[in-house]
């Protein structure tokens, strides 16, 4: 029957944490569509778009007209007109149009990182809240604790058994624990107003009361995911591509620009109307605009690496925290026993092995591993989401 309670009592757990997990996950896709900053970094990812899509069409016709009288009226007036059309070699319409594909992947990476570093704020922000929130339960509860300890000590007091000093030291702890409650109630009502912004101010946050569950990490799979999906190591890629296109955009510099139209004179008794072709010679400009090209590609190749190599580490430095951390979780769960400690306390101080003096320092010192140990869930919990961001995007 036990056993049945206790797979009971799992089960319900896990139905409540999975459904404040699909909460969270409800309230990250709104963030989505409804952020301010993502929406205006929309509109910029659409400008951008295009931007990148000009340039690649040869220059407008060009269109001239002449009107030249003579200085006397037996030579009449002249009349001029012409209509010309330039344009490059194809192949640098080509190299132009690949460029403008490359500068849209790398907008949209940018747009996804944007997205992704708004979604991630807002989950450490519903993070910070469910902190909050549990430190606020069990400072109410401490609270009571202290409340009752306050009339034993009383008691004791009338009789003689304890000393004013002992206990005004309890009247300091309430005191304590009261300013302690007040600053994370402001707490909870500046986290609301966050929450509210970053998801538009137009949703309902959230009943959350637990972290959402999350698989344990590994770094081969981490870094296999994020060089496939994380637009922060996606882009370092894109840009060295845009550079390469740029040298070969800067090398076709060199093939010659063609000029064809139609060009008219008008005399009195006289016209003359023709086809005219022109070529421009690459002489000058494209000079060291190859080697400069060629120079940032290099540049790009090695800032690339770079920041691969810097967000790769980072990884690595955000995995093994997680890894400490999980460990200093493991270790004082051990020590706390799920509250057994507090038990055998109250057990030790029912049966008079302790005072009441000696069991109010044991309960602070209990106190303060049980806070340590919320604020390492709180620290771990807020570490798998940096490692695990990638998936926001899906």
């Amino acid at each position: 029957m036990t056993k049945q309670i206790c797979l009971l009592i799992a089960l319900a757990l896990s139905l409540q944490i999975n459904g404040q997990s699909q909460g969270i996950t409800d309230f990250l896709k709104h963030v989505d569509s409804n952020n301010p900053g993502i929406i205006a970094f929309g509109k910029l990812l659409e400008a951008r778009k295009r931007e990148a899509r000009t340039g690649i069409t040869p220059p407008d016709p060009y269109v001239s007209f002449g009107y030249m009288p003579g200085t006397t009226p037996e030579i009449g007036t002249k009349k001029a007109w012409s209509v010309t059309q330039s344009f490059s070699f194809p192949t640098r319409y080509i190299l132009q149009n690949k460029l403008g594909k490359n500068t849209i992947v790398l907008a949209e990476q940018e747009f996804d990182l944007a997205r992704l570093n708004t979604m991630l704020e807002a989950k450490q922000l519903l993070f910070d809240f469910i902190y909050n929130q549990k430190w606020l339960g069990v400072l109410n509860d401490r609270k009571e604790l202290y409340n009752n300890l306050k009339s034993g000590w009383q008691k004791m007091l009338d009789s003689g058994e304890a000393t004013i000093l002992d206990y005004n030291k309890i009247l300091l702890e309430l005191s304590s624990m009261t300013l302690t409650i007040n600053k994370v109630e402001t707490n909870l009502a500046v986290l609301r107003e966050k929450l509210r912004y970053i998801s538009g101010n137009n949703i309902e946050l959230p009943l959350i009361t637990e972290y959402p569950s999350a698989p344990e990490p590994d770094y081969e799979s981490l870094i296999a995911e994020k060089n496939t999906i994380h637009p922060a190591f996606l882009m370092p890629e894109a840009e060295y591509q845009i550079s390469l296109q740029e040298v070969r955009l800067s090398k076709s510099g060199s093939l010659p620009e063609f000029q064809a139209g139609i060009e008219s004179e008008i005399i009195p008794g006289e016209t003359y109307t023709g086809p005219v072709a022109g070529l421009t010679i690459p002489l000058w400009s494209n000079t060291n605009k190859v080697k400069a090209s060629v120079l940032m590609a290099e540049y790009s190749a090695a800032s690339r690496d770079a920041v691969l190599l810097e967000l790769t580490t980072q990884v690595m430095s955000t995995y093994e925290n997680s890894i400490s951390l999980k460990k200093s979780i493991i270790e004082i769960t051990g020590i706390l026993d799920s509250g057994s400690s507090r038990l055998f306390l109250d057990k030790a101080l029912s049966s008079g092995e302790i005072s009441l003096t000696d069991y109010f320092l044991y309960l602070k010192t209990i106190f303060d591993a049980e806070d340590h140990l919320y604020e390492l869930e709180y620290e771990y919990n807020k570490t798998l989401a940096v490692l695990y961001d990638h998936e926001l995007l899906r």
